[in-house]
């Protein structure tokens, strides 16, 4: 009796922590899926997913608001997203964010990442569909070190040929590293230039000297040629002031004989008044 009591008790105790892990795996499970919460839903159009699932997670901000709910293949070279967002960070997301495929680390599993848009905007609406940026896949990344790793054995082929080259004494380079007359005949080139340059700074400095002079030259020319023009500057002043002394005194015989003249004219006329009235008390002109 007491065994059968005991093995009830373990099964009880069996059914109550199994019940337990259910109930809580139902509730992990819903929380992960968002089975209660309010939520919403866009939708997002990629070339290529790049190994994305169904259930996987969506950030926004670096915080997971949603999961992936379908993804629906729409044609040869686009693949749809169906996206279930929380309802508590719609006003967050604007109609001009813009979705991109990420991962969790380096090797982890694969995210949808939202990045907002501008402030501006109005926010996204249930069943809009957001822009993508297409991801930058491994293969990419792989095919690219690729190329960069067959590019470096071409510049490295290359450079051993050249270096052959030289060695062999093919080439102006190896004659300059191999061949000592060439290297003397370099020598003397820049000896031969060194001199030319100094004998032009002499040429140069003969030209300064030379256009010194001439500026000198110019410069008392200019001088003595100014003192002269000063000078004939005051004589011609003083001619035109005798000119003007000798009008003055034209000036002044002028007047003074016009004013004799006309007092000569006015005596006379007086004479002639006086004579005229002599004239007629003379009993000659008396029939007149």
């Amino acid at each position: 009796m007491k065994k059968n009591t005991a093995n009830k008790i373990r099964l009880g105790i069996f059914l109550s922590i199994g019940i337990v892990v259910f109930i809580l795996g139902i509730y992990f499970i819903g929380e992960r899926q968002q089975l209660f919460r309010d939520t919403f839903n866009i939708s997002a159009v990629f070339k290529d997913i790049g190994g994305l699932q169904a259930g996987n997670n969506v950030r926004f901000l670096g915080i997971n608001v949603g999961t992936i709910e379908n993804i629906v293949i729409v044609s040869d070279s686009t693949v749809k997203v169906e996206i279930m967002i929380n309802e508590s960070t719609r006003k967050f997301i604007k109609k001009d964010a813009v979705a991109i495929i990420g991962s969790e680390g380096i090797m982890g599993n694969k995210i949808l990442i939202i990045t907002p848009g501008l402030s501006s905007k109005n926010e996204i609406e249930d069943n809009d569909t957001i822009a993508t940026v297409q991801p930058t896949t491994i293969e990419n990344i792989l095919a690219s070190i690729k190329t960069s790793i067959d590019n470096t054995v071409k510049v490295t082929n290359d450079l051993s040929n050249i270096t052959g080259s030289i060695k062999s004494g093919h080439g102006i380079i190896s004659k300059l590293l191999m061949d000592s007359s060439l290297a003397q005949n370099i020598d003397s080139t820049l000896i031969n230039l060194r001199e030319g340059s100094v004998k032009l700074n002499r040429g140069f400095t003969g030209i300064n000297n030379l256009v010194d002079d001439a500026k000198i030259s110019f410069n008392q020319n200019f001088d003595s040629t100014l003192i002269n023009l000063k000078a004939g500057s005051v004589k011609l002043n003083q001619g035109l002031s005798g000119l003007k002394d000798l009008v003055d005194d034209a000036k002044i015989s002028f007047d003074q004989n016009f004013d004799s003249t006309f007092i000569n004219l006015k005596e006379g006329s007086a004479g002639f008044k006086i004579l005229m009235d002599k004239a007629k008390r003379s009993w000659l002109l008396w029939g007149f």
